[in-house]
């Protein structure tokens, strides 16, 4: 109760008209929800739901919300650690799982607990201090992965619903949204409705499940947390004609994320008029040169034909996430003989919407009105390799993203305004 004195809240209490010492706080005192095994206390798993999804796929919908689940405390989520994230509306589309490989490299690995077992002084250094990150065999020693795991057979890399098998642990919850031991997808739609009917918004709401082993003991979902979920869409009605065309590098009214960014100064592109559909393979080793010279602090946008990430290298560039892992802004273009249906990042699908890329999709249709080829082509480059060509600016782009219409735009470059003196204003000095 007493952390209004502490240095970081009185820093932020700095910039407001109010004394310390008349700040009023409540405190919660919360039951915390889990079963204990051995030394540690934990619920099957946690989750968080939000009324809106800004990354939706397939044929979800935006106000259908999304939800994210993750093995024990929900820490997990909150740190933005691996978890499972599904739309309750259709609980059995979950595109980062769109192949074993991702299904292994996504899957969470890791979980946190409450340590029962960890001295005199429990919260000397906040909840950072009793909880504890263990490995899933420790879940599984205790009785409670095989609630929420499957198996990648190592006879015949095929996914398992059942810890029988001998391979990797997987964390799929196929007893949760395949075979509906509880009903959760349900369960979340009708919480997710009823706030935003009682509070007038779109909401988010924090919850936990402890499953039973035991016939006489119900499963049991508890609700922990429900607020208004913050949307930070752009607020106007007409975001892709209120610019004026020659400003616009890039729109599209296909487009994932939310938000603005104003910190992109180099874009990498695949020049189209020498773009070889047989040369895939080689463009995305040049991608991967220039973004290990670009390095972590200077993110780029990347414009490039087809499916990004394409595991058939004739439908677009191949690339896998480490080899593109600075980009902020990705852009599909659909081309002659390349126009694949939309893939929306499906191939990393867990980086773009953890790290919070902005996705852009064009149309073959659209391509040239949409995408302005020739600046890019008359603007002086950084550096060309045989398929690329990497563009250095001297003001960063304007990213603008409406998650709540799934549309954007890119405007390019211009300096900042000189802010100019009111003379009406100025007092003569």
């Amino acid at each position: 109760f007493a952390s209004i004195f502490f240095q970081e809240p009185k820093s932020m209490m700095d910039n407001i008209i109010q004394r310390h010492e008349e700040e009023k706080m409540a405190v919660i005192i919360m039951e915390l929800i889990g079963q204990q095994n051995e030394q540690r206390f934990y619920p099957t798993f946690s989750g968080v739901a939000q009324s809106y999804n800004y990354y939706p796929v397939s044929y979800m919908k935006r106000e259908e919300g999304i939800a994210f689940v993750a093995l024990g405390l929900g820490r997990t989520i909150v740190d933005g650690g691996k978890s499972l994230r599904f739309s309750p509306k259709y609980p059995n589309i979950l595109p980062q799982y769109y192949s074993i490989r991702s299904t292994t490299q996504n899957s969470q690995h890791e979980f946190f607990a409450l340590d029962l077992n960890n001295g005199e002084s429990p919260l000397t250094g906040g909840e950072s201090e009793n909880l504890k990150s263990y490995l899933l065999n420790d879940a599984e020693s205790d009785g409670v992965l095989k609630h929420l795991a499957s198996v990648v057979s190592s006879n015949d890399n095929v996914i398992r619903d059942s810890l029988k098998y001998d391979g990797t642990r997987v964390l799929t919850f196929a007893s949760i949204l395949k075979f509906k031991r509880i009903p959760l997808a349900e369960i979340i739609n009708r919480l997710l409705d009823l706030g935003t009917i009682a509070l007038g918004c779109p909401v988010e709401i924090e919850f936990a499940v402890n499953l039973s082993d035991n016939k006489d003991i119900p499963d049991e979902f508890c609700l922990l947390q429900i607020k208004p979920m913050v949307i930070g869409g752009m607020q106007t009605t007409d975001l892709l004609t209120e610019e004026s065309p020659e400003d616009i590098l890039c729109k599209s009214d296909l487009v994932l994320g939310d938000g603005i960014n104003q910190q992109i100064q180099h874009i990498i592109y695949v020049d189209p008029d020498s773009f070889d559909r047989s040369k895939t393979r080689e463009i995305a080793e040049e991608i991967e040169v220039l973004n290990k010279k670009l390095g972590k602090d200077n993110p780029y946008m990347l414009i490039g034909p087809g499916r990004w990430g394409s595991s058939d290298p004739w439908l677009g560039v191949p690339v896998n996430w480490r080899q593109i892992a600075n980009a902020k802004v990705i852009v599909e273009v659909g081309m002659d003989k390349l126009n694949p249906d939309p893939s929306f990042g499906s191939h990393f699908f867990q980086n773009v919407t953890s790290l919070q890329i902005g996705y852009f999709t064009i149309s073959k249709r659209d391509h040239e009105k949409n995408v302005d080829w020739n600046w890019l082509a008359n603007f002086t480059e950084k550096e060309q390799t045989t398929h690329l060509r990497l563009l250095e600016l001297k003001h960063p782009l304007f990213v603008r993203i409406d998650g709540s219409k799934g549309e954007g735009l890119i405007l390019k470059p211009k300096p900042p305004k000189q802010e100019q003196m009111d003379e009406e204003l100025s007092s003569g000095i």
